[in-house]
């Protein structure tokens, strides 16, 4: 007996006839459908049915697929590509903005070096105006007593007390 075979009920009965001193033997045999059996079958079979049926649509279209895939390929690359190009302009104008910013400090270095320069001109233009009129102004007379004591040197009067 198989999995697959139905269940059965033997029934058997043995009877004894004393008068005639025979006995009898009556096998009954029931057999019962399973009917869980038979919905497990057509359930498979529908879902095999559907398997089928969608391998045979996914055959007709392996080349829309293919254009699909490459298609989403295309536009990663693209994406990829124009990622690039922004952080390479990204790039190029932060080295422009540092040069921009470099030659404005040594601009700035450059102005801060000439006003320095121009005021130290001025200065020492003033100095030789002032050199020069104080040689072109006459002189006034010191008294004598403030020419003699010019020339010498104080007296020592020693330590102080």
């Amino acid at each position: 007996m198989s999995d697959i075979d139905p269940p059965r009920t033997v029934e058997t009965r043995t009877t004894y006839d004393p008068v005639a001193a025979t006995t009898t033997e009556v096998t009954r045999t029931r057999v019962r459908s399973n009917s869980a059996a038979w919905w497990v079958a057509g359930i498979v079979a529908v879902v095999a049915i559907i398997a089928i049926a969608f391998m045979v649509m996914q055959r007709n279209s392996p080349a829309a697929a293919n254009q699909a895939t490459a298609d989403a390929a295309a536009a990663q690359g693209v994406q990829t590509q124009s990622a690039q190009d922004a952080a390479a302009l990204a790039q190029s104008n932060a080295q422009t903005q540092a040069a921009q910013a470099a030659a404005q400090a040594n601009g700035a270095q450059a102005t801060a070096a000439q006003v320095s320069a121009q005021r130290a001109a001025g200065a020492a233009q003033d100095a030789a105006a002032a050199a020069s009129d104080a040689a072109s102004s006459p002189r006034a007379e010191r008294p004598p007593a403030d020419r003699e004591g010019a020339d010498r040197a104080p007296p020592d009067n020693g330590p102080p007390q």
